[in-house]
């Protein structure tokens, strides 16, 4: 950092040329970035679980659809799901999108089939023919309440609630933005009439989710950038310095979405931290760089602002590079992640991050040399400084024992909680109760039992006919076993429009309402539906017949439900079905399961890669594994602290906590190495360990306390994110970053007080305004560690 500091300042207008340069040229690409939001873009394209949901798609043309739901009654516009107004409201939505591209097919009250008995055995009707209301409307509807194919499906048995069904073409982020945004354009005008609609559906969701988050982190941007400003302007006593500090952070934003929009990649759920992190992270350089330039005096050998910035970049330099590269570190290990929106974040994090540091002693520099620093308010502000830093070391020196015994029984303690901590995501949590998506889920929980599905497709194999009676009796105790799992409602599959169909067929008696008894009957039965309604098969049995669609209402779980759920099935399938049957789930449940799954194996894949990396690096700059291991104290210290709390308070480790480990593991080193690269030099300079230390906390404390706050401060903005996975992260993660601060200053100092060997220098060291602050009051000649 020395070289290159040295050379953007003899030659400053160059520098600004060729870095305005780079900053257009990355401005070209920020345009190119786009927003996307769901589980394909967050998951990746080749993911098993997208691939099995766009197969699922292609055959049944259903498995990711929109639900509009909304309720009739007293209070409401209109009386019953079945009169003229909710007809209305069904015919002129639904119409919207039957030609709409992008859209598969569109299922509606008014336009769904219904199977109802007929001379000739049964034919189709609707509840709009040719475009009126056929006579008969009052028969449909009591027959349309006791449909399986109908109830709690499309309308209510009540009769109060209504459902449109609008599925996609495929799961595609550009097919969901557009089918989202044509649902709120159509049902505006009802809402305006009083209607009040129900949503569901990841298309649908995904959009609000994800402008919820959009809106919530562009409101979040100039909060961080305030909050950052605030602690500059504090922390230099200088608004020029402050403006130089954030100046060059903005350009760093600017050159990471840039690099962003050049690679192609969407700003996904995950990305849409970035601007804040970037922010909060890469401003701790530019703070230590600003501490030492401002405290610098005016001694012969510094006497120009260059001379003065090149002796602050010669000490802060290299501490700042090694951090910056353990933070990269953390953020790059998440490329080991088999999903591709942290394979993004974590390479376009490290570039930020160390775009930052890149900036920091090269535009930054350039600044701060047409910024003189008040040197008779820096004098002020330092002693008070030292005032406070030489009660802390003598408090620290004098109750080192019991210090580091509270700091250890905590410790133990927090250890066991982590065995209480479980793995887990609550939706419902991480959207926060007032969510419309939450409020939508516990009304269709409430009124249709069900706000989701699960997606089972049954493959068949070669030689296994579905027309076979056994084939369907296997079918049929399926769907009892699933039916009774927790968690899940009413299961629908093409033996429930066999069995209607049936029944129709013998004069509507009830008890025909199942399969036939013979191949040759059930062959007919599928024969006779293609034939009258080839879309209402196509919708539960593939073109050859040889894979079966199973649709099972659920209620939202929690994860580890949704995987008890998913092992039962499997444990069904071993134990019941005949050895070659495949049961593959798919549908939103499964896709759901599939990314937190995955994303909890992230973090536990992450952690030891960035861990390792994190360490060597350490080892390496201060060419000592024994110095590495006591700067790794202060980080794990945290670590262990704040996970082991969230285990005794029982809180899960969902989408957002799972990144606080490795989200530390990279900052909380920070303060550490800053604090033993001074201790380490001192002690090569001839001074003892209790001297080193105290003057490594003297001379590196009132940055390295800033920049925590600072940090702390930035990450506590998340909080105000719509995201409730988010919020949290950026709490759990600022009060961590409080704690790697007392860690670093307290328990690291006592830790070096408590067994460093006794050649310790006696009395306090006193700030002298003659020197760099510190006058020694003896010399040690010992050098040892």
């Amino acid at each position: 950092m020395e070289r290159l500091t040295r050379l953007s300042l003899t030659h400053p207008r160059g520098t600004l040329a060729l870095l305005l340069a780079l900053t257009a040229m990355f401005a070209l690409g920020i345009p190119r970035v786009r927003s996307e939001f769901g589980y394909r873009v967050l998951i990746g394209d080749a993911h098993p679980a997208i691939q099995a949901l766009d197969g699922f798609i292609e055959k049944f043309g259903g498995g990711f659809p929109v639900q509009i739901a909304w309720e009739c009654g007293s209070g409401f516009p209109c009386e019953s799901v079945f009169d003229d107004e909710s007809m209305r409201v069904s015919r002129e939505i639904s119409g919207k999108f039957l030609s709409m591209p992008g859209v598969q097919g569109v299922t509606a009250p008014s336009n769904a089939p219904l199977l109802v008995p007929h001379e000739n055995g049964f034919i189709v009707r609707r509840f709009l023919e040719n475009g009126r209301r056929p006579a008969d409307s009052a028969e449909l509807a009591r027959l349309a309440v006791a449909d399986p194919l109908w109830a709690e499906t499309i309308v209510s048995s009540d009769g109060r609630v209504a459902v449109i069904l609008i599925q996609p073409v495929d799961s595609r982020d550009e097919t969901s933005a557009s089918v989202s945004q044509a649902v709120f354009d159509a049902l505006a005008p009802f809402e305006e009439q009083g209607f009040t609609f129900h949503l569901s559906g990841d298309p649908v969701v995904n959009h609000i989710v994800g402008r919820d988050l959009a809106d919530s982190t562009a409101r979040l941007i100039p909060f961080t950038v305030l909050v950052i400003g605030i602690i500059l302007l504090l922390f230099c006593r200088s608004f020029s310095f402050a403006a130089a500090a954030l100046l060059t952070m903005g350009v760093a934003l600017a050159w990471t979405f840039g690099m962003l929009g050049w690679l192609g990649w969407p700003q996904d759920g995950v990305l849409e931290v970035l601007a804040p992190l970037i922010l909060v992270v890469g401003v701790c350089d530019s703070m230590h760089l600003v501490a030492r330039f401002a405290s610098s005096n005016r001694s012969a050998r510094t006497k120009t602002r260059e001379a003065r910035l090149m002796a602050a970049t010669r000490e802060v330099g290299p501490p700042a590079v090694i951090t910056s590269l353990t933070t990269a570190a953390a953020f790059i290990s998440f490329v080991a992640s088999d999903l591709a929106t942290f394979v993004r974040f974590g390479t376009i994090a490290s570039f930020g991050v160390l775009s930052c540091l890149l900036l920091t002693f090269t535009l930054l520099p350039v600044l701060l040399r047409w910024v003189p620093p008040n040197t008779a308010r820096e004098v002020r502000i330092r002693s008070s400084w030292m005032a406070v830093l030489e009660r802390l070391m003598g408090v620290t020196e004098r109750h080192n024992a019991p210090l580091l015994a509270v700091a250890g029984v905590g410790l133990v303690l927090c250890a066991v909680g982590i065995q209480f901590l479980r793995v887990d995501q609550d939706w419902t949590e991480s959207l926060g109760e007032s969510s419309r998506v939450v409020t939508s889920r516990k009304f269709l929980e409430e009124r249709l039992g069900q706000s989701g599905t699960l997606e089972l497709e049954l493959r068949l194999p070669a030689g296994i006919e579905l027309a076979d009676p056994v084939t369907l009796r296997h079918i049929d105790e399926l769907q009892s076993f699933l039916e009774a799992l927790p968690g899940l409602g009413e299961a629908t599959h093409i033996l429930d429009v066999i069995g209607r169909v049936n029944r129709l067929l013998h004069e509507d008696r009830p008890e025909f309402e199942r399969a036939s008894n013979t191949v040759l009957g059930n062959a007919e039965i599928l024969e006779l539906i293609g034939f009258d309604d080839p879309r209402l098969l196509g919708a539960w049995v593939s073109f050859d017949q040889s894979v079966v669609r199973l649709s099972i209402g659920a209620l939202e779980l929690a994860t580890s439900a949704q995987g008890v759920v998913l092992e039962q099935i499997d444990q069904y399938r071993r134990a019941n079905l005949p050895p070659d049957w495949e049961v593959v789930p798919t549908g939103r449940f499964a896709v759901q399961f599939a990314w937190v799954r995955d994303v909890q194996a992230t973090q536990m894949r992450s952690f030891p890669i960035a861990l390792a990396l994190v360490f060597g690096l350490v080892a390496m700059f201060f060419q000592s594994p024994r110095l590495a291991a006591v700067a790794m104290v202060p980080t794990l210290i945290p670590i262990v602290m704040s996970l082991g709390a969230m285990g005794w308070v029982g809180l899960t480790l969902d989408v957002g906590r799972s990144m606080i480990a490795v989200v530390l593991l990279g900052i909380g080193v920070d303060d550490s190495v800053h604090i033993l690269d001074h201790f380490r030099c001192k002690r090569l300079a001839g001074a003892d360990a209790y001297e080193a230390i105290r003057d490594s906390i003297y001379q590196t404390g009132r940055a390295v306390i800033t920049t925590s706050f600072a940090l702390s401060l930035g990450f506590l903005t998340l909080m105000a994110s719509a995201w409730q996975s988010i919020s949290s992260f950026g709490g759990f993660v600022a009060i961590a970053i409080l704690g790697a601060l007392l860690a670093s200053v307290v328990v690291l100092p006592a830790l070096i007080f408590a067994f460093a060997p006794a050649d310790r220098v006696q009395g306090p060291l006193r700030l002298t305004p003659s020197n760099s602050g510190i006058a020694r009051r003896s010399e040690s000649p010992n050098a040892g560690t």
